[in-house]
């Protein structure tokens, strides 16, 4: 049976002797890219974004982590040249995400809600008529975390089908009275998705299987195996 395997971190607490180790996987066109970064948190962030996920690629694949070759699909999604293998990633404050998975299609979203919204108004404009009227009708202490969990469900497939928001928040819409069912008005993939607290918001998955094995990164990258379940404790014991 597939499954997904879920990969958490935080880019900025990753040991400087660990740091120092990445750049020379970077391929020349990553190097050129992570070399023009100047805010220090995203350039971080992109060097082991790239060279965890060349490493955890080339594990699976059997391969070196230089030899593999991406592309974009013409979505503008990056992939594998060769799609033996699909993954995702997504960041949100100091975390980020990585999905894989043998088979798609794969998307992975995290939506913390740092940023204090207007959160009715946005959902009126983006999402389906039924969504927010489910929304306006919650309690007003429950709105702001049911935004972020749609929103970020929303994301996870339009990830998975590769067009992004672009293809329009709209036409993924959810029903939160029948247990999140999806209606699907996009394409004609039967995406899996669900969802685990992480902080004060979401994080999200769009798969071919409900099936997930979860992994924490230490400062070092080294995993340690979690239950997704509890990805909301794992924030807290981790703040600091």
């Amino acid at each position: 049976m597939i499954a997904v395997d879920l990969y958490l971190l935080k880019p900025a607490k990753v040991s400087v002797d660990q740091l120092a180790l990445l750049p020379d996987a970077l391929s020349p066109i990553e190097r050129q890219q992570w070399q023009g970064i100047h805010h220090q948190g995203r350039r971080q962030e992109f060097l082991v974004s790239r060279v965890l996920l060349r490493w955890l690629l080339a594990d699976r694949l059997q391969c070196q982590a230089s030899e593999l070759l991406f592309c974009t699909n013409h979505h503008g999604k990056p992939e594998l040249s060769d799609q033996r293998w699909q993954f995702n990633l997504s960041h949100s404050g100091d975390w980020l995400v990585i999905a894989l998975c043998a088979k798609g299609p794969l998307g992975v979203d995290v939506e913390l809600g740092q940023r204090r919204r207007q959160t009715l108004p946005l959902a009126r404009r983006f999402y389906a008529t039924s969504e927010y009227e489910w929304l306006a009708a919650l309690p007003a202490e429950k709105q702001e975390s049911a935004f972020y969990r749609l929103w970020s469900r929303k994301e996870a497939v339009l990830k998975a089908h590769g067009a992004g928001i672009a293809a329009g928040l709209d036409k993924i819409c959810f029903v939160p009275q029948q247990e999140w069912r999806l209606d699907n008005r996009l394409d004609e993939h039967d995406y899996q998705v669900q969802d685990w607290p992480l902080g004060g918001g979401w994080l999200s998955l769009a798969a071919p299987t409900l099936a997930v094995n979860g992994w924490l990164l230490d400062d070092n990258l080294k995993s340690a195996p979690i239950n997704p379940m509890l990805t909301h404790t794992i924030f807290q014991e981790t703040a600091s």
